[in-house]
């Protein structure tokens, strides 16, 4: 009994001293190489011997980028907006590389940056789902929101239920704010008062003023549902009469709405269509002998590809607000880029014309680098206050963000489309915008006359 006894101990203390041995080795956890990992000092920084301290997050090796998602209308009605994505993002993302990246402390080292941009297809539903693949498939630190209401909102909110931190942009104001509350992003633009006031002090300088009457269009869709009321509001309290039409989105047949505006005598057109809407409205307002005086729009001709869309006795007709142009007085404090730089890079390089949206892409990734390089960390957290402890100078002016609205107001001024004959181009002519007005901004300088085309 007693020898089988003294072999029993034997084992279990065997068994203890293996178990023992296990758990000084590893045993299937801890750090590469064997050991365990250095305890990070205090407050930071590099573990003695000057390796790496350990993230927050408790996470090992630095990863091999920092990826920021970027939703894009490559495809679809907004594609416009799209064009120059992207070659803007990477002018920022390639000044940064260049370097090694920016320095991230929770891994002492430099990670350059990675971007993605998936086509939303212009459609809210789309943008929401890229959004999240962008999160959940790609691992991306940051998320960017853009292009209208349409696609910004849904990439917004997603930021939100991941809990992602994000930049937002080009989107007016007032619809952003109502998509909120928000915790994790910070947007920029201008709001639609900001716009409508622009558009009346526009028309007022062309002589318009007390019962004149403008037709409204005003989809049934985020943009439409934000600026109709501010309108409808505005408008008869500065004089004008409104009578405003709210079409499908897909609506191709203007004959109502063309007659409601030719019984209540519109002399200007103005709302927030989309460009394939507008465009069918002004053809058949050219078929059907509807002369309006001026139409000016958010949205529908922003860009020469869509001016160029309309029948080209309507494009001296068009006015809009103008986000951004090469006669911006902008600079990058990131790369010392400047606004005409950027745009005469874009067409030497493609042969395309600038578009607004270039600036603001070029701006986003700006603000996105600007915001990690203070963070020096990729903790969501951390990332979210960096955002909006936000001071810089952009592409698209100064970015300081409301601590209470989340939101830095960007400028806008008037534009006005000319015809300008090309051989070159397609149809023989192309479609130019010049500031016009900017009684609202004036170091934004003007270089055209706003009038009423004969």
């Amino acid at each position: 009994m007693i020898k089988q006894n003294k072999k029993g101990l034997v084992l279990v203390v065997a068994m203890v001293l293996m178990v023992v041995l296990l758990a000084s080795c590893g045993g299937g956890g801890g750090a590469a190489g064997g050991g365990s990992p250095a305890a990070p000092p205090a407050g930071g920084g590099s573990a003695p011997g000057g390796s790496p301290a350990a993230p927050p997050s408790g996470g090992g090796a630095a990863p091999a980028t920092i990826k920021i998602g970027i939703p894009n209308p490559a495809t679809g009605p907004l594609a416009s907006f799209g064009i120059g994505t992207p070659w803007a993002e990477k002018l920022v993302v390639d000044f940064v590389n260049k370097d090694g990246g920016i320095y991230i402390k929770d891994y002492d080292k430099k990670i350059p940056i990675e971007i993605f941009t998936p086509d939303t297809e212009s459609s809210d539903v789309k943008a929401g789902e890229v959004a999240k693949q962008l999160v959940t498939n790609n691992g991306v630190n940051m998320l960017i929101a853009r292009h209208t209401p349409a696609t910004a909102l849904p990439v917004s909110q997603a930021a939100e239920t991941l809990q992602v931190p994000f930049v937002s942009l080009e989107c007016p104001v007032d619809p952003w704010l109502a998509g909120g509350p928000y915790q994790w992003g910070f947007h920029a633009f201008w709001t639609v008062n900001e716009v409508c006031d622009m558009y009346m002090a526009m028309w007022k300088q062309l002589g318009y003023g007390e019962g004149t009457v403008v037709g409204g269009i005003f989809p049934n869709d985020p943009d439409g549902i934000a600026w109709k009321p501010i309108f409808e509001k505005k408008l008869p309290e500065n004089g004008f009469k409104l009578v405003s039409v709210t079409p499908e989105m897909d609506n191709q047949e203007w004959t109502n709405a063309i007659n409601q505006f030719k019984s209540a005598g519109v002399k200007i057109v103005t709302g927030v269509p989309i460009t394939p809407l507008f465009a069918s409205f002004a053809q058949q307002c050219v078929q059907q002998g509807f002369n309006f005086d001026i139409a000016t729009c958010g949205r529908a001709f922003l860009f020469p590809s869509d001016a160029e869309a309309m029948p080209k006795e309507i494009i001296p007709k068009l006015s809009c607000e103008v986000w951004w142009s090469p006669w911006h007085p902008w600079k990058s404090a990131l790369t010392g880029t400047t606004c005409p730089e950027l745009a005469d890079a874009y067409t030497k390089e493609t042969g395309q014309p600038w578009s607004a949206p270039m600036g603001y892409k070029y701006a986003g990734v700006e603000i996105a680098v600007d915001a990690l390089t203070r963070a020096q960390s990729l903790d969501p957290k951390t990332i979210v206050d960096a955002i909006g402890a936000t001071d810089l100078d952009t592409m698209v002016g100064h970015i300081k963000y409301d601590p209470t609205t989340r939101v830095a107001p960007t400028m806008i001024v008037g534009g006005q489309w000319t015809v300008v004959d090309d051989p070159a181009a397609k149809n023989g002519y192309r479609a130019e915008i010049k500031i016009v007005y900017n009684a609202n901004h004036p170091e934004i300088p003007l270089n055209g006359t706003l009038q009423i085309p004969k």
